[in-house]
């Protein structure tokens, strides 16, 4: 009561100094609150924890002004939610520093809730919620807080006090066992017991207060196989919500082998033969160590090959027994190493037939490691054997030697000598001696032969540079031993230097060397030494000026499809500089680019062409000083194949189809123009055959000629003797008006050849025409000239009075048309002549 007294009074100030305006005023006095409910809670320490507080209105027409969270005798709120100037939703809500952004009050649930999260431990007390009304009294719900903190991760130790997790051990079989499990802190104590899977192993703990922690004991007094890999857990808990703390180690232990058996077994041997037994030892852990013995001496093992499958070990040993090896006791022992007094072992006593033993070794004078090229180096085969061998034999690499005085090679009974030995001579070595009972083979012996660096093949020799450009250059060599120092140098026509800027691995030396100058161009030297001595020859590099690489060769196309194709070549020299490959694709005419590839290696694979084409392809090197010459390439790509549908795939011209049928047409063509023109020909010669008139056989013509009238005639035209006498004339009757000057004239011309546009009077023979002139009345010429050299020659006959009497033609005979030229238009011929005018003048002239 007075507790509640004493509230009562506080909530009265606090409405006061709401009034004055410090601190939001409260809705209602505390005379109005209602009983107080009191609920108890458990939470976790690290989890979160919901503390209810109902603010359901007890009437409809009631709502929430206020809310304010109280802890313990605190008279401050921790949480507040103010209303009184709105509704819930929009109301303010605060927190205290002690809360920070752990606390969130939820009004959606029913009934709400004020959420910590994370718990801490000094959140655990007493906790009130107020709620007050507008109209109503005001509600108050305690709630007590219990806040649990789970013990620590519990911590194993073993026998010495040493912290151990995980895997343990190894602990060897049979031993004892002693851990301690201890758990720090925990709010209320927790317990500790130790469990081994799901069995409860211990549950005996005790509490130490002046370390506040609880400790558990698990010893165990033997460890048998069964306890191999096993799980013991040590738990600590305190509560019945969180998952016990715990730490686990898992046992590992050492195990005894425990069943040893050689297979096979007691047989009689042959000394010198060699044998293979197996020796398995099963259970051990770690794997067995098997080893085997003759009497109480152990053998070695020239193989030493052993093989492990789970808890078995298997040993492989080939042996060679000699005559001493008669009743001696042959045995294979596998043991734990690591765990005393666990060997186990099968064997047997021996029984021997007599072969060679062979053993071989290096001359006693010799020191492994310490022969160098130039020594006589010699080997020892030593041979016990009953009888006596027949045969030794010696082998280097697996290949037998022979006695060869050129090669340095000396064989002598049981010694092997090799004289001025070189690096060639390096390897292994053994013998073999023969008897009737077999052959017995030596170990091997290992020859090693020292010698001075010499520079490995194959190396790359000569380096592109450009100026001010680093470059590294390699030099390996090959010795033995290969604790080598290297040098550097540098040689030109105009100076010498060494070089300081080199790394070292092994046998391996990188100088870095950077040329500032034409004259920095030159050889570059390496050579080393090592214990044995200096190099002989030393390794030569050459520095030559970086530039463009050199033309691409055997570029060839190796494959090709409808739109790809694929082009490799061989790359030339790089220019000393790292160098790129690009190949262009242009067509036929080299024009049109179709594609620009580029590739680190001389091989390209261009897809995406055009089908049924044919390309240029131009490849070319390049680095950064420029470009090679250019391979120009012709390539081509495959045609599609053509899909024949319905009425597309009637007529499928093709080039070479497409030219016959041109040829066809271009026949067809001059066939019809040499029809047509040869009718209209036909067409014109009946034409001018019906234009042509009845012509008697025989024709006179006057021809008469005054004697005055000769000169003129012969100034007219020159007289033409002709070549052919079967030339005919023509007698053509002058048209032309210049010619017929007066009445009393008259004149007809006489042409050989194409006659002119005239008109024809008569054409005869001349032989014919002849005997009908006066002699003293015409003047004329015989003309003899080829028909295709006749020109027209004219000849005028005039008479002063009376004038000129035409004859009347009397032809018969017609020439046949193909005779007559294109321009003659009425035509006659006859053999004779026989015209009354010329037999007047026949008579005349008698």
């Amino acid at each position: 009561m007075a507790r509640r007294e004493f509230l009562s009074s506080f909530y009265v100030l606090c409405n006061l100094w709401t009034l004055a305006g410090v601190i939001a005023r409260a809705p209602a006095p505390a005379t109005n609150e209602q009983p107080w409910a009191t609920i108890l809670y458990t939470a976790v320490v690290r989890g979160k924890v919901a503390l209810p507080c109902d603010i359901s209105p007890p009437s409809a027409d009631d709502s929430v002004v206020l809310i304010l969270w109280y802890k313990g005798e605190d008279p401050a709120p921790i949480y507040t939610l103010d209303a009184r100037r709105g509704t819930v939703e929009q109301a303010r809500q605060s927190a205290s520093a002690h809360l920070e952004n752990r606390a969130y009050f939820n009004m959606i649930n029913r009934p709400a809730f004020l959420q910590l999260d994370p718990v801490q431990e000094e959140d655990a007390g007493e906790y009130r919620c107020r709620v007050d009304f507008r109209k109503a009294r005001t509600v108050n719900t305690v709630i007590t807080l219990k806040v649990i903190v789970p013990p620590g991760e519990p911590a194993i130790l073993d026998e010495e006090g040493v912290q151990v997790k995980g895997l343990i051990g190894p602990y060897n079989e049979g031993d004892s066992l002693l851990l301690v499990c201890e758990a720090i802190g925990g709010k209320p104590r927790p317990t500790v017991t130790w469990w081994r899977e799901y069995s409860l192993l211990d549950d005996t703990y005790m509490f130490i207060p002046g370390d506040n922690l609880v400790r558990n004991e698990l010893k165990i007094p033997e460890l048998k196989r069964h306890d191999l890999l096993a799980v013991l857990t040590c738990q600590a808990s305190n509560n019945n919500i969180t998952v016990p703390a715990s730490t686990a180690v898992t046992l590992d232990l050492n195990l005894k082998p425990v069943d040893v058996r050689i297979d096979p077994t007691r047989q009689p041997l042959s000394a010198g033969q060699e044998y293979e037994f197996t020796c398995m030892a099963a259970g051990s852990r770690p794997p067995a160590v098997i080893t085997w013995w003759k009497g109480n001496k152990q053998l070695k093992n020239p193989d030493d090959k052993s093989t492990q499958a789970g808890d078995v070990t298997t040993s492989f040993f080939r042996f060679t027994p000699s005559v001493q090896d008669n009743n001696v006791h042959f045995s294979c022992r596998a043991h734990n190493p690591v765990i005393p007094g666990s060997a186990e072992s099968d064997g047997w006593t021996l029984e021997i037939h007599y072969v060679p033993h062979v053993s071989l070794q290096l001359g006693s004078t010799f020191k492994k490691g310490e022969i160098q090229e130039g020594n006589d180096v010699y080997f020892e085969c030593n041979i016990h054997a009953n009888p006596w061998v027949t045969e030794v034999s010696w082998y280097f690499k697996g290949q037998e030697l022979r006695t060869n005085t050129s090669a340095g090679i000396v064989i002598s009974n049981q010694s092997l000598v090799l004289q001025k030995v070189q690096r060639t001579n390096r390897g292994l070595y053994y013998c073999m001696a023969t008897n009737a009972e077999g052959t017995g083979r030596s170990n091997e012996v290992f020859l090693r032969i020292r010698y001075a660096p010499e520079c490995k093949p194959n190396q790359k020799k000569i380096y592109g540079v450009a100026l001010f450009e680093t470059v590294g250059i390699a030099c390996e060599l090959d010795a033995d031993p290969d604790n080598i120092t290297f040098r550097w140098r540098f040689n030109s026509s105009g100076k010498s230097l060494d070089i300081t800027n080199f790394q070292t691995t092994g046998t391996k030396s990188i100088a870095n060397y950077r040329p500032l100058s034409d004259d920095d161009y030159g050889s570059i030297i390496c050579w080393a030494s090592n214990d044995v001595g200096r190099q002989r020859e030393s390794c030569v590099f050459t520095v030559i000026p970086a530039g463009p690489p050199e033309k691409l060769q055997n570029c060839s196309v190796v494959n090709y499809t409808e739109d790809s194709l694929q082009v490799e070549c061989l790359e030339g020299y790089n220019g000393g500089l790292v160098q790129i490959f690009q190949l262009e694709v242009y067509d036929d005419t080299g024009r049109k680019l179709h594609g620009n590839f580029t590739s680190v290696q001389p091989q390209f694979y261009v897809s995406g062409l055009p089908s049924g084409k044919t390309l240029r392809l131009v490849i070319f090197a390049k680095n950064s000083k420029g470009k090679s010459a250019p391979v120009v390439l012709p390539a081509s790509t495959l045609q599609k194949p053509e899909k024949l549908t319905g009425m597309q795939g009637m007529i499928i011209f093709r080039p070479v189809l497409g030219l016959l049928i041109g040829i066809v047409i271009a026949l067809i063509v001059v066939a019809i123009v040499v029809i047509i023109y040869l009718r209209m020909k036909r067409h014109r010669k009946d034409k001018v055959t019906k234009r042509t008139p009845e012509v008697p056989d025989k024709c006179q013509t006057p021809l008469k000629k005054d004697t005055d009238d000769i000169a003129d005639s012969e100034e007219k035209g020159p007289d033409i003797i002709p070549a052919n006498i079967n030339t005919r004339q023509h007698f053509i009757v002058n048209e032309d008006p210049k010619e017929q000057v007066s009445p009393a004239k008259s004149g007809a011309v006489c042409h050989w050849g194409s006659p002119p546009r005239q008109t024809i009077l008569e054409t005869i023979p001349v032989q014919q025409c002849a005997p009908f002139r006066r002699q003293e009345d015409v003047t004329y010429a015989e003309l003899a000239l080829p028909l295709d050299q006749q020109t027209a020659a004219t000849m005028t006959v005039r008479r002063k009075e009376p004038p000129t009497e035409y004859a009347k033609l009397d032809c018969q005979r017609h020439i046949h048309p193909s005779k007559l030229g294109d321009d003659d238009e009425e035509i006659g011929s006859c053999t004779s002549c026989d015209t009354p005018l010329m037999k007047n003048k026949r008579e005349s002239a008698v």
